[in-house]
């Protein structure tokens, strides 16, 4: 079985250096953590974490709690937020809350009962008790939702300059009458887009009446049943969704209703999935960079167990202009980054 001094030679650096990049201890540069990771795969080490968590009272283990694995904005997520924590020698206990608060609290007690070091949470709505009371007594870190915990560090995306880059984009084209599949009013992601496109909407001397606003949760079926409600009771020429999965209904309602998408309705959405490059027309998006949000919330999270102080990150929205809200001549290989001002 190979050592860590096996490791440390074969990665040629130091055993120090082999240690701190292997458990995270440490500061090592990226690229040296990198190749003692792939060293130590390459070469079948396995650290003792039995007698590491003796010494330490660490387990080398971290909880990621996602609000829907369905979803495929939080599957990236887990994704990259797995390969964070493996480059740093954690392992990743994942549970998905199905957007439900009780669920959520019972994975959080799991979690917390199997004495992972730390963990990594998209919130449900406000914050429970049960929130409140792990984040006290666990290094956590909330990733895009912020419901408002004091001393709780958040990595999010920049909503307001997201939503903001997308509404002067439908306005540059021409469309006049948005209506809104909006997220959940109970989480912050989904009060911020709308008041981020409401304000917006008003900068350029448009309103965005009520019977132009449906909220749904995030998931298909609202997506289907809001974008039937907005159809029903306003002409619009231009929908935005307010996530991939509630974007998928609005495009299956208006295929059904004869709408020509990008002609008769322009349709746009939070969130990229690679299948939206390919459907024709090739869906307009604000894409978030999850792969940066993973890489953040790991090193945020690891930090705090080191006992340093952290604060919460921001990540630039990119928008991707495609031909869904009736673009010429754009380029869907050519995401276009957005300012963090608000509107």
């Amino acid at each position: 079985m190979a050592t860590l001094r096996d490791v440390a030679r074969a990665a040629g650096v130091s055993m120090a250096t082999a240690s701190r990049a292997l458990t995270g201890s440490g500061p090592v540069a990226p690229e040296t953590r990198s190749k003692v990771a792939a060293t130590a795969r390459r070469l079948g080490y396995q650290a003792n974490n039995l007698a590491r968590g003796l010494r330490t009272q660490r387990t080398r283990t971290i909880g990621l709690l996602v609000p829907d694995v369905r979803n495929p904005f939080f599957t990236d997520l887990a994704y990259h937020v797995d390969k964070a924590a493996t480059e740093r020698g954690l392992a990743l206990i994942m549970g998905s809350a199905d957007e439900q608060a009780g669920q959520q609290d019972r994975y959080l007690r799991a979690l917390t009962s199997h004495h992972v070091d730390g963990i990594i949470a998209v919130p449900q709505g406000s914050a429970s008790r049960t929130l409140i009371e792990t984040a006290a007594g666990t290094p956590t870190v909330l990733v895009d939702r912020d419901p408002g915990i004091p001393g709780v560090p958040t990595v999010t995306s920049d909503n307001h300059g997201g939503m903001t880059a997308l509404v002067d984009h439908l306005v540059g084209l021409g469309r006049r009458r948005i209506g809104v599949v909006a997220g959940p009013q109970s989480t912050s992601t989904g009060r911020d887009r709308l008041e981020a496109l409401r304000n917006r909407l008003d900068h350029h001397g448009l309103d965005l009446p009520d019977a132009h606003i449906a909220e749904g949760d995030f998931q298909l079926a609202s997506g289907l049943e809001a974008t039937h409600h907005l159809l029903d009771r306003g002409d619009l020429d231009a929908i935005v969704a307010a996530d991939n999965l509630m974007a998928l209904g609005t495009l299956m309602v208006l295929r059904h209703r004869g709408v020509r998408i990008g002609e008769d309705i322009a349709l746009a959405c939070v969130d990229d999935i690679p299948w939206f490059s390919l459907v024709d027309p090739a869906v307009t998006v604000v894409a978030q960079d999850v792969r940066l949000l993973g890489e953040a919330a790991v090193q945020l999270l690891q930090d705090q167990c080191n006992g340093a102080q952290v604060a919460s990150v921001v990540v630039p929205m990119h928008l991707v202009p495609r031909a869904s809200c009736g673009e010429l001549d754009q380029n869907p290989s050519s995401p276009q980054p957005v300012s963090g001002g608000r509107a």
